[in-house]
């Protein structure tokens, strides 16, 4: 539901109605402490109805303690951006058709970097979320730049370089018009034209989620991607594309931030700070600690070598089709195991992309 409380606005929020203080106090307790994952969902029946509770934990010198509770009926709320690592898993997908989509966009991935064109250090293992005591040393330690000529790759460090958005979320963010729309639009006619995305594309169609009509269904991709919203009181400060490739500064924390270029670029800066790794699969995902400019990723992760075509492309795919925590499963390269969890919610242009991500476990 939406209202308004004073002069703030509650674009999206969620409830029980009739449940006793004791009961949502109770509820929430329960699921809170159910996993050490940092979000939890948590599913019952009440008449007839399922209700699941979206609670959110975070760790405060060894207490867990409750950042956000919510119920949703159906679907997740959108009021609380996941975290990485977070959540039970949905029941991943059975469908082979959409693990053939998958080796077809890897194979099709003809931008991705090659192992000679990247090389990781993994650094120090870190056993507890939050308690890394010093550097590790940064975790890209080559990149062949010569990628980055290449249009996918250079439309969106454009996009960067004109400072199109504003990383602190409670800053409301320039209409997508005039030049930032062009600039935005050129960069994702780049990536729908590859046929990485097109596979992506004919498989949504064959799903009944897209229209065959592409003109028509590259309307609805832009708002999902680009349509604007409020994670803070009521300024539309953010954005699916926003949140997925550039990251945003919510509090004293980075949220979202889930593309290997746009770290690179910050790390090349000087203005990461790589503290260490929870887990990884090979060179290609893994989960890990950092700063960017004084604000803390606890646990974030992203792919690593893939084009920024294949992450637009998978992202997509698993919103439209199997969103929820850890939902969207499958391997790449027959080696990786990979769990996307990705969310929707109501935007200024209908529906837009509240978060999307990978991990290397559910």
């Amino acid at each position: 539901m939406q209202f308004a409380w004073g002069n703030l606005q509650a674009l999206m929020q969620n409830f029980t109605i009739g449940a006793s203080p004791e009961f949502d106090f109770c509820a929430y307790t329960i699921c809170a402490l159910s996993s050490p994952a940092s979000l939890k969902s948590c599913t019952y029946q009440n008449a007839g109805y399922t209700i699941t509770l979206e609670v959110e934990t975070i760790n405060d010198n060894g207490v867990t303690r409750i950042k956000h509770a919510s119920p949703y009926v159906g679907k997740a709320s959108g009021g609380v951006t996941p975290t990485p690592h977070g959540g039970s898993p949905g029941t991943p997908s059975t469908d082979s058709n959409f693990q053939d989509l998958v080796n077809k966009m890897r194979a099709a991935d003809v931008d991705r970097a090659q192992p000679s064109d990247i090389t990781i250090d993994w650094g120090t293992k870190l056993m507890k979320e939050g308690k890394a005591s010093k550097s590790s040393g940064p975790l890209i330690t080559y990149v062949n730049e010569q990628l980055f000529q290449r249009p996918v790759y250079s439309k969106l460090i454009a996009i960067y370089n004109q400072s199109l958005f504003v990383p602190n979320v409670c800053t409301a963010e320039m209409a997508v018009i005039g030049f930032k729309k062009a600039y935005l639009d050129d960069y994702l006619k780049t990536l729908t034209n590859t046929s990485v995305f097109q596979l992506a594309y004919n498989y949504l169609v064959s799903k009944g989620v897209a229209s065959s009509d592409f003109p028509t269904f590259y309307t609805q991709l832009f708002n999902l991607w680009y349509g604007t919203y409020s994670r803070c009181s009521s300024n539309l400060g953010s954005s699916g594309w926003e949140h997925v490739y550039s990251g945003e500064w919510k509090g004293t924390e980075v949220d979202g931030q889930h593309n290997w270029v746009r770290y690179y670029l910050l790390q090349k800066a000087g203005l990461i700070d790589y503290q260490g790794y929870y887990s990884h699969e090979g060179d290609l995902i893994g989960t890990w600690e950092y700063s960017w400019n004084g604000y803390k990723k606890a646990k974030g992760g992203f792919f690593l070598g893939t084009s920024p075509a294949f992450d637009l492309s998978i992202f997509t795919t698993c919103v439209l089709t199997q969103q929820g925590a850890s939902k969207c499963a499958f391997t790449i390269d027959g080696a990786y195991n990979i769990y996307i969890t990705s969310y929707d919610q109501s935007c200024d242009a209908g529906s837009c992309l509240s978060t999307s991500y990978p991990s290397d476990t559910p």
